[in-house]
Parts: structure tokens; C-alpha cells; sequence
């Protein structure tokens, strides 16, 4: 029999591409605060709001699953700024709330972390490098990281940077604002000073299949095979996407003016997870292309 695999926060650009990656392989239920009107995958899903802890106890019982692959996550870096006691709800005590449902049960636990729990100072760091998070969503992941590791043997932390997927996907993606951009012709304004390897969803969702399949633990590091600014990164969005990049003009992050302070020289060392998971990391260009061809990542 397959394993089931209950997924939170499968709703997002990285829960389809998990989905995608999983489906041919486990029994998935998908999970999420709410229910989206149109969902293209066949499989189980169900409501599940990780902040309420004791719903959150009998939703994951109900469900008995094998692995929880833990995605859901308040990611607006500014809103966990200016609202901490919902970044702290949703990332620390949903993470929390998720961990005690599966106390004492041979239940894997898959924790989706941050460059962002480093200051951005010295990177790409390694798994091994010392935590200091600048701004109140990277605090928020590191004490979940935290409550993860205390948690018992059953555990993986993958630790992404800059999320990107199929670009129709979500709001949130920044090849989507990039692309959507340029195609109505408007202006953009990057930051050129803030660096890192940003992270294809489909490469990740490989990683966490991976992990699964070959019962690993520990802290891995997951990100693209090239280190390159953010306005690096959008002109080449550019030039796949057959786009023009002359309406990119590069900017500082303290030009910005930002509510959250950003790590700046950030990036994530990805050997152990290639030695270990046997992956590989793909190029920024590659990456790009796939997310045009239309593949879910």
C-alpha cells in the first residue's frame, strides 16, 4: 500500500509542484486553511487551519498519515513585520500544533524552512553556518526549525531561497511579477545588491520525494546552481521569456525603503543534499525554461 502523505499549505506554487512530484508515487491529501474553487490534481483534500490546535490534533488523526510534508507558511517578509502575532501563530504554533499531532507516532516530519534565518552578511552559507535573522519572519522560522529538531528522530528541514514556479501560479512569485510586468509593457525596479541561488519548485518538490523515498533526516540546503543578484535574476526572466529587459532598471535595497530589513548577501550551499540525495541543482536558464514550457514547479 502507498504511503500517505498529508501536505499543509497545498494550495500555493510549491504545494502543486509537491503534488505533481508525489502524486504517481503516494496517497496524498492536500491540505489548506480553505478549499480552492478549481484544484487540476486527483487527489484528497481537506481543510485544515494549522493554527487551531486542537483541530489541527483530530483533522491530522482522522487523516493518519505516514509523512507530513509541512509547507504552509506566512511568507510576506513585510506583513510578519507589521503583524507578528499572526507570523508567530501561523509559523511557529502552527508548526508546533502539527508536531504534537504526530508525537509519539512513527509519522515523518518535513519542515520547509528560509535563507531568511541567516543576516545575509557572509553567504551561501552551509547547513552547518550559525542562525541570525534579521527581520521577524526569518525569527519566525527559525524557532519552528527549532521546535522541529526538539521534536524527536523523525525529521527533515529543507531550507529554500526565493521560490519560483509556473508563473501563473501565484501573486506572489516573482517570475510572475517580472513576467506580467514586461508583457504590459511597465517599468520594473530591482535591487541589484541583494545575491543568492533562487530555488525552481519543481527541483525542491524532486528533493523532498527524494527524502521520502530514501527515509533521510537532518538539515539540507536547497537552491539553484547559480548565485546571481535579484537583478540579475530578472533579466534573465527576460531573456526566456522573450521579453524586453530594458524596462528593468536596478535599485538598493535601502532605496526600497522596506519595513523588513533583507539579508543581502545571502545563497545556500546545496553539496550536502547533492552527496546525500543524490540531486543535482539545475541552472538558473534551465529552471526558467521549464516554467514556461508550462511545467508545474
Amino acid at each position: 500500500m502507498a504511503r500517505r502523505i498529508l501536505i499543509t499549505g497545498a494550495f500555493g506554487q510549491l504545494g502543486e509542484a509537491v503534488i505533481h512530484e508525489l502524486q504517481p508515487h503516494f496517497e496524498i491529501i492536500a491540505t489548506g486553511k480553505h478549499l480552492p474553487g478549481h484544484f487540476p490534481h486527483n487527489c484528497n483534500t481537506a481543510t485544515l487551519d494549522i493554527t487551531q490546535r486542537t483541530a489541527t490534533r483530530n483533522g491530522v488523526k482522522k487523516i493518519d498519515p505516514d509523512v507530513v510534508v509541512h509547507l504552509a507558511s506566512y511568507t510576506d517578509v513585510d506583513g510578519c513585520e507589521k503583524n507578528r502575532e499572526k507570523a508567530w501563530q501561523v509559523n511557529v504554533v502552527g508548526t508546533e500544533n502539527l508536531i504534537d499531532s504526530v508525537r509519539e507516532t512513527p509519522t515523518n516530519f518535513i519542515y520547509i524552512s528560509s535563507d531568511y534565518i541567516f543576516d545575509g552578511t557572509s553567504g551561501p552559507y552551509d547547513e552547518s553556518a550559525k542562525p541570525s535573522p534579521i527581520n521577524y519572519y526569518g525569527k519566525t522560522k527559525l524557532a519552528a526549525e527549532n521546535a522541529v529538531r526538539g521534536s524527536g528522530d523523525h525529521w527533515v528541514i529543507f531550507r529554500t531561497i526565493v521560490l519560483y514556479g509556473e508563473s501563473s501560479k501565484s501573486d506572489a512569485s516573482f517570475v510572475n511579477w517580472v513576467v506580467s510586468s514586461l508583457q504590459a509593457r511597465k517599468s520594473i525596479t530591482v535591487v541589484d545588491d541583494q545575491w543568492g541561488n533562487p530555488t525552481w519548485t519543481g527541483g525542491i518538490a524532486e528533493a523532498i520525494k527524494m527524502s521520502i523515498v530514501l527515509n533521510i533526516r537532518g538539515i539540507f540546503n536547497y537552491g539553484g546552481s547559480e548565485f546571481l543578484t535579484r537583478f540579475e535574476f530578472a533579466r534573465k526572466i527576460a531573456e526566456v521569456f522573450s521579453l524586453d529587459a530594458t524596462l528593468i532598471s536596478p535599485t538598493t535595497t535601502e532605496a526600497l525603503g522596506q519595513t523588513a530589513p533583507r539579508p543581502l548577501r545571502s545563497g545556500l550551499v546545496t553539496d550536502k543534499v547533492e552527496e546525500i540525495l543524490g540531486l543535482r541543482t539545475y541552472s538558473t536558464g534551465y529552471c526558467l525554461r521549464k516554467v514556461k514550457e508550462g511545467i508545474v514547479g
